[in-house]
């Protein structure tokens, strides 16, 4: 059903620059078509007063990508960032920027100190929102992560507005993943509170009016399915849901598997939520079918690390887009490269609506 692209080879890799010479992975995924109302959006992100020659008639399309360094001296480890480049569809090169357009906080006690890691962007009537894991120093554990927000207009420079308010950030929360637009007159959130043991971690669901907060958390959508293969799984959102409209959404997750060799396994899945009953404060209403195995590791750059830093064996999506009648995966393969594959959409629908259905937790 998936069909891999650029032949299997990273659309995206690690450049001699110090802040992106080890890693560049899980990666925020937007395609903008060529038209008047992006037109001055496109010209900024190229550095054009017109399109030129130097975007295809068929637009551009925006990758917000998590770099690391091979080396980070004076921190207690190698801080993410977060990149940008500008590729056609057919993911030529148009633009890459030389330094990072957000970074981690350099006051040592601030909620990004340590990183600000696996990017989701948004676009909202008004401007795109940024949904990223900002890590911190913890007094007594190494790190603590939480959901937060940045707001860009032109998806160049952005304004860091900080962790969610909220019942979100109550314990370790990463993969938070904002819906395109409101849902029922509000915003939602997709997000996977690290509680317990990780085969009982869930992909949750919160609301707020703002995106500002509070936010109140729904309750969980789902967890992983016991696999007999591994020892645990646990599930983490993934890409902005895509709008099928009636209040329905395709959610790309990820599975994380653990071997009983010790290493992992991460798959990519699909789900399709109805939230067409949701009454914006519970999650009981909530319809959910899945697709499992929609990508497991395969290709060299998938199976086998290519820096020490990354993590061979590994799927982890941050990014996903239509365009022609396809859903565009932009994924990091294990945890060192940036990939993209597609899938039809009218075949993932077809294979999602033919998986049972379920109830939210």
């Amino acid at each position: 059903m998936v069909e891999r692209l650029n032949g299997g080879r990273p659309i995206l890799a690690p450049s001699d620059l110090w802040w992106e010479n080890s890693v560049t992975h899980n990666t925020a995924a937007l395609y903008l078509k060529r038209s008047a109302a992006n037109e001055a959006l496109i010209a900024g992100l190229l550095g054009v007063e017109g399109f030129g020659d130097l975007c295809s008639k068929d637009g551009v399309v925006v990758l917000h990508y998590r770099a690391r360094p091979r080396e980070d001296p004076g921190y207690p480890r190698s801080r993410s960032f977060v990149g940008l480049a500008v590729l056609t569809p057919e993911f030529e090169i148009l633009r890459r920027y030389d330094t990072p357009v957000l970074a981690p906080d350099e006051n040592p006690d601030a909620y990004d100190y340590l990183g600000v890691e696996d990017p989701r962007i948004t676009p909202l009537e008004d401007g795109f929102c940024m949904v990223y894991c900002g890590v911190a120093r913890h007094p007594v554990h190494d790190w603590r992560a939480q959901v937060c927000l940045a707001w860009s207009r032109d998806l160049l420079h952005w304004e860091k507005l900080g962790p969610i308010a909220g019942e979100v950030n109550a314990a370790n929360n990463k993969d938070g993943v904002l819906f395109p637009g409101k849902v029922r007159g509000r915003h939602l959130l997709l997000h996977r509170p690290m509680v317990g043991e990780p085969q009982d971690f869930a992909i949750a669901l919160a609301a707020s009016d703002a995106l500002g907060g509070p936010w109140v958390n729904c309750g969980d959508l789902f967890r992983a399915q016991p696999n007999p293969a591994f020892v645990a799984s646990w599930v983490g959102a993934g890409s902005v849901p895509i709008a099928l409209g009636e209040d329905r959404f395709v959610e790309i997750y990820h599975t994380g598997n653990r071997l009983a060799s010790g290493g992992v396994e991460y798959d990519l899945d699909a789900a399709l939520l109805d939230l067409s009953a949701f009454d914006g404060t519970s999650t009981a209403s909530v319809a959910v079918r899945r697709l499992e195995h929609l990508m497991a590791p395969e290709t060299p750059k998938e199976l086998g690390r290519t820096s020490e830093q990354g993590v061979s064996n590994v799927l982890f999506i941050c990014g996903s887009y239509e365009r022609e009648g396809w859903i565009y995966l932009i994924y990091g393969g294990a945890d060192s490269l940036v990939l993209a594959a597609r899938v039809g959409k009218e075949a993932l629908l077809a294979a999602l609506e033919r998986s049972p259905r379920e109830r939210a937790l």
